[in-house]
């Protein structure tokens, strides 16, 4: 929690005014701390904003990096005076407090929270082979598998991979109906250069110059040269993937699960609280700190729309916990984030930002009684308060405008 300090003048002072006068708008009255108690025979008078200021003074000060509303609401007040009053007799006050000064400075103010989340390569899925016989050999962990290339062998024959945004439903070949299918497989082969766009128009028609396409895959391949495709005879996939698991084992039936996949691009994946949602919006620029201590840029790439309420280790609901929503984050260079396949890592988000701004250190605000805050700039042969109105705070500054400029010196706790 943040604290105030009030320095006090000392200098002698008329009468206390009535407590029906207001304060004149030009003037700053010196804070009070506890208001409720009697006054004492004799108050400080008011403090003109640019008024100077010398010898003893009572001052009220606001600490810490805390935000805005924390400033105005916690109201902590603690005394800072010299300890004797101007008799030379004990005041009862604390020690006044040693003073600096710092410089209004023109900067960029960030304020950001930190997410904790996850290195790896996205999400998993398990890859099934529909293919019947006994599975001979399969891809070992960390293997890329990309368009063309084998999922597994069958009866020592390929399974290859295509890539596409549906399965095949059907055995292709001469007589087919047309279908979003054919198209599929007539742009992998195109993809795959076994035979030009020149050659083989893209469409959802199958036609001879289809049939001699796969006959050349096919013999490519190693396979029976048969110009018929079968679903079981391929893998479909949206896009390459990168094996995290062995599922099944060679030796065993070929039919079902056989692989866990993931995607190929090292990312970071968090699970974002689904309160703080838009904190974040895709295209915005985070700084990830990896697990050897270094710092690398990165760019939200997701942000999801379905809050999920997280499970426990049974699978259950977690009543008491806080439905989340997914965040991708895709690094700038993935290369920097080393050889690690999944590692806890922090993600730093920008949740507010001011550029080329006035700021002070938030130590140097001084909260007035009359509401509002003031700071204590150095002017020859004393200082003078100064109204400002505060704005962003990040990093123990805060945004301040008002008749102060840069390189003006103000006081603060030494």
């Amino acid at each position: 929690m943040s604290t105030a300090d009030v320095r006090g003048d000392g200098a002698e002072t008329p009468s206390t005014p009535s407590p029906s006068a207001s304060p004149s708008p030009s003037t700053l009255t010196e804070p009070v701390l506890r208001p409720e108690e009697a006054a004492p025979p004799a108050a400080p008078p008011p403090i003109p904003l640019g008024g100077r200021r010398g010898g003893r003074r009572r001052r009220l000060t606001v600490a810490g990096g805390v935000a805005a509303a924390a400033l105005v609401g916690l109201g902590v007040l603690a005394w800072r005076g010299n300890g004797d009053s101007d008799d030379g007799t004990d005041s009862g006050e604390a020690p006044a407090a040693a003073t600096a000064t710092a410089e209004v400075t023109t900067r960029d103010l960030e304020d950001r929270t930190d997410l904790n989340g996850t290195l790896g390569y996205g999400d998993t899925h398990q890859l099934a082979l529909e293919a019947q016989g006994t599975l001979t050999w399969l891809p070992a962990e960390g293997t890329v598998i990309d368009r063309g290339q084998t999922v597994a062998e069958v009866d020592d024959k390929p399974i290859p991979l295509l890539l596409g945004d549906r399965p095949l439903w059907r055995e292709l070949g001469p007589g087919v109906d047309d279908g979003r299918d054919v198209e599929l497989v007539e742009s992998n082969l195109v993809a795959l250069g076994i035979v030009s766009a020149d050659d083989l128009t893209v469409d959802q028609e199958w036609t001879s110059a289809t049939s001699e396409a796969v006959e050349d895959w096919q013999e490519s391949l190693g396979l029976e040269e048969t110009g018929r495709l079968r679903p079981s005879d391929v893998v479909v996939q949206p896009a390459a993937v990168r094996v995290t698991d062995q599922v099944a084992e060679p030796g065993g039936p070929a039919s079902g699960p056989a692989l866990t996949v993931g995607g190929t691009t090292r990312q970071v994946t968090v699970d974002l609280d689904a309160t703080r949602q838009q904190m974040v919006q895709v295209g915005q620029k985070v700084e990830v700190d990896l697990p050897d201590g270094s710092r690398t840029n990165g760019t939200v790439s997701v942000v999801g729309t379905v809050a999920e309420t997280p499970t426990d280790d049974s699978g259950q609901d977690r009543p008491d916990a806080t439905p989340t929503v997914d965040l991708t984050v895709t690094l700038d260079d993935p290369a920097a984030a080393g050889t690690l396949d999944q590692a806890p890592v922090k993600v730093w988000v920008v949740t507010s930002a001011a550029t080329g701004v006035l700021a002070v250190p938030v130590d140097a605000l001084l909260a007035l009684a009359e509401g509002g805050y003031a700071v204590e700039r150095v002017v020859p042969g004393g200082t003078e308060l100064v109204a400002v109105e505060i704005g962003a705070f990040a990093d123990g500054w805060v945004q301040v405008t008002g008749d102060v400029a840069d390189g003006d010196e103000v006081v603060v706790p030494a």
